[in-house]
Parts: C-alpha cells; sequence; structure tokens
C-alpha cells in the first residue's frame, strides 16, 4: 500500500489494554499497511500494579513509568499527548483537547478512575491511588506527617497527626496496607525515634464487606487479614464509610475515626463519560461490546479493558476491571482488526483467569494460580517475577529487578518531592 491507502488507527488510552493493543498491531500488518496515532494525557506507560510501592517509598517514580515514544517511534507512528473532549463515529472522528483526528479503526481502552460512590468528602479530603502524582502525594503526605508530629509535644496531637486510613479491602488497599507499614514501623520510626514511638501511630483499613480480597480463596482471605494485624494494622471488616472529613472518618455505624490522611481505595469506574450519549453502555458505564471486543453501536469500534463488558445476546459476562484482563484484550483486538479490514472471520474473545497474586510487604505474598493456594515469600517472589515481566522493555524490567535487589540491602526512599 501506498502513504494514501493507508488505514489510520486511533487508540484512545496508553494503559495495558492500549499499549499492548499497539505492540500487537505491528504482528499482523506491516507498518505501510496502518498509521497509527496514540492519544494519552501523558507520554508515558504507567505499571499501575506498583504504585503502592512508590506511594511508600519501595521504587522510585521513574521506575514505574515507560516512555510511549520510544515504542511508537520505530515505527514512525504518533503519541498525541491530550485529552479526549468527544468522539464522533458518524464522522470518524476524535476531537482532543488539542485537535481532531481522523480514523479508520477506533480502540477505546482509557481504563478507569477513582469511584467515591457519592461519599460526602471522599473525592475532596481523601487520597486516590490511581496516577503517578497520587502516589507521589502519598508518600510526601506520610512523611509530613511524621515531621509535624515529632516537633509536637502533646501525646493526642501526636497521636493524631499519625493516624491513616485506607478505605478498601480489595487488592490495591491490602498491598498498599502491607507497603505502609512497613515504610512506616521499619523506615520512618527510625529516623524519629527520639521523639515518636510505635505506640503513636494507628493504620486502620475499612471494609465494607465481610472479608478482604474478594476474588481470592478463603484460605488466603484469612492470612490477608492475619498478615495486616500482624503489622499492627486495624482492620475493621463490613464496615463501610459514611462521610471523609479533612481530619477524620465517619464510619456507617456512627463513630467517628480520627484520620490525618485518608487514603480511597474502595472502587473505580471507568473512564467512558465521553461515550454516554454515543455508544451504548451497561450500568456501571461500559461500554457494551460484542464477543469480538467490537462495539455494538459501529463494527470500527473496538474497546478493551476496563471500559469494556462483554454483551452476548442476553447474556452478559462481567470480566474484572483488571490488568491481567487488559493485557489479554489488547492483543486480541490487533487480531481482529486485522481481520475486520481483511473482511475475514474474527475470533470471539475467552477469558479463563489465570490466578490473582497479591503482595503483603517483604517476603509476604498470596497466590492461586493454576488450582495451587499458597503463601509467604514464594508466593512473594512470584508475585515479583510475574509483574516484572509486565513491563514492556528489557531495559525496565533489568532497572526494576536491580532497584528490587537494592531494596533488600537498603532502607525505603523518605525523600518528599
Amino acid at each position: 500500500m501506498n502513504q494514501k491507502t493507508k488505514k489510520k488507527i486511533v487508540i484512545l488510552g496508553g494503559g495495558f489494554g492500549g499499549l499492548y493493543a499497539y505492540r500487537s498491531l505491528y504482528k499482523h500488518f506491516h507498518k505501510n499497511d496502518i498509521e497509527v496515532t496514540l492519544v494519552n494525557k501523558t507520554n508515558y506507560f504507567l505499571f499501575t500494579p506498583l504504585l503502592h510501592e512508590v506511594a511508600t517509598g519501595g521504587l522510585s517514580d521513574g521506575s514505574v513509568v515507560e516512555s510511549i515514544q520510544h515504542f511508537l517511534a520505530k515505527n514512525n507512528d504518533t503519541i498525541h499527548v491530550a485529552s479526549v473532549v468527544s468522539v464522533d463515529p458518524k464522522n470518524q472522528t476524535v476531537t482532543t483537547s488539542v485537535e481532531t483526528i481522523s480514523y479508520d479503526v477506533l480502540i477505546v481502552a482509557l481504563g478507569a478512575s477513582t469511584q467515591y460512590f457519592g461519599t460526602p468528602g471522599a473525592e475532596e479530603y481523601s487520597v486516590a491511588l490511581k496516577d503517578l502524582s497520587d502516589a507521589i502525594s502519598i508518600r510526601g503526605k506520610v512523611i509530613e506527617a511524621f515531621q509535624k508530629a515529632s516537633v509536637l509535644k502533646d501525646k493526642d496531637e501526636k497521636k493524631n497527626a499519625l493516624s491513616f486510613t485506607i478505605v478498601g479491602g480489595g487488592p490495591t488497599g491490602v498491598e498498599l496496607g502491607g507497603e505502609l507499614a512497613e515504610f512506616i514501623h521499619e523506615t520512618l520510626v527510625d529516623y524519629y525515634n527520639d521523639s515518636l514511638s510505635c505506640e503513636d501511630i494507628s493504620i486502620t483499613l475499612i471494609n465494607q464487606t465481610p472479608e478482604l480480597l474478594a476474588p481470592f480463596p478463603q484460605v488466603l482471605r484469612t492470612k490477608a487479614l492475619e498478615v495486616l494485624q500482624n503489622k499492627k494494622i486495624k482492620v475493621l471488616l463490613g464496615t463501610g464509610v459514611k462521610e471523609v472529613r479533612s481530619d477524620s472518618v465517619v464510619l456507617s455505624n456512627d463513630e467517628v475515626l480520627k484520620s490525618s490522611m485518608t487514603i480511597w481505595t474502595a472502587g473505580v469506574k471507568p473512564n467512558t463519560e465521553i461515550f454516554k450519549d454515543v455508544l451504548n453502555m451497561n450500568k456501571g458505564g461500559r461500554i457494551l461490546v460484542n464477543e469480538y471486543l467490537q462495539s455494538k453501536d459501529y463494527s470500527n469500534i473496538f474497546a478493551v479493558g476496563d471500559v469494556a463488558f462483554v454483551s452476548i445476546d442476553d447474556h452478559s459476562i462481567p470480566m474484572p476491571m483488571t490488568a491481567q484482563v487488559a493485557v489479554r484484550q489488547g492483543p486480541h483486538v490487533a487480531s481482529n482488526i486485522k481481520a475486520f479490514l481483511d473482511g475475514s472471520t474474527m475470533i470471539p474473545f475467552e477469558y479463563e483467569s489465570r490466578g490473582e497474586l497479591a503482595s503483603l510487604g517483604r517476603y509476604n505474598g498470596l497466590a492461586h494460580i493454576s488450582g495451587l493456594t499458597f503463601s509467604g515469600a514464594p508466593a512473594w517472589f512470584l508475585w515479583r517475577t510475574v509483574y516484572l515481566f509486565k513491563f514492556i522493555s528489557h531495559f525496565k524490567k533489568i532497572k526494576v529487578a536491580f532497584d528490587w535487589t537494592m531494596n533488600l540491602f537498603f532502607s525505603r526512599d523518605i525523600t518528599k518531592i
């Protein structure tokens, strides 16, 4: 094909779904056949599963990002750093905060953002953990709390300053809790042991359901609770949050819990607001797609990851909003786009979970893989190995592996940026 006959493929979102789709396109197309534009708010891919380690000084912020331009430049493709304003499927255009782009095929992979469920004060007074800035902010606020508490004379004021709350007992909240406890009790306390003690510190994890880590087997849910409690974390199960205030959290039983910093990890919602009057979506705001991950409204629009909800006839398949799903849907969509443009038969997407993994801090992990359930150091090393190989470049894999190795011998980073 010559330049004029190239098919224009636009990818909205540079997360796992979008970037894995992009990487797979060139397994099916020659670079002279397609012209790809990837639209993302930043010029980097963010490895979100490790944000909790950045938030607790285990990894630097540079360790969890990779340049998108680096990958696109190899094929002379373009990254469009902007926000998506609107999509016009009839005219096949995407309007961004910078310009309007035309497309022949559109891949929607915009991911998800924090869901506050309308809880008063939650968005205003809590910190989320979805972006790099969130992780940096959490680390900074924890360090700042210790600096403030170290000069306070009143015991109650010290305790209030060092009261930390995590809302949400899913994988993000549990992993953050395990790392935060180590960051505080094994690193920061040593720097302030002349003026502070462990008794001044409280870490509380609140979960609305009766158990942590709903997707995990019962034995691992129990293990998670045990590990967190051993790390001096107070876990409140079957407890909701009625309101978040600047210095406290109001529980569902009207109890007021002091909290100098509240971290909200209780849920996510798909970033599909711009499609509400354009595409059919389920009640949760996810785009309805068929078994080929193709929009039910427009055949040249595909959706992957957190924004996609597979609906076949009257049967709906709610796939988890996880990186594991996005990583597998991205390449599948690339293959189906090739078939779509060639007029050949597309392949239905089939998903079966390969298991669940979680880290609860150094040498503490949970694993449910291929029917095997185990915990402790083996699960922790497996968790690290699996996530390490999800990074895109070999350079980043080596860098993170080096950082993790160094962290076994040195204390966590207490730099406040």
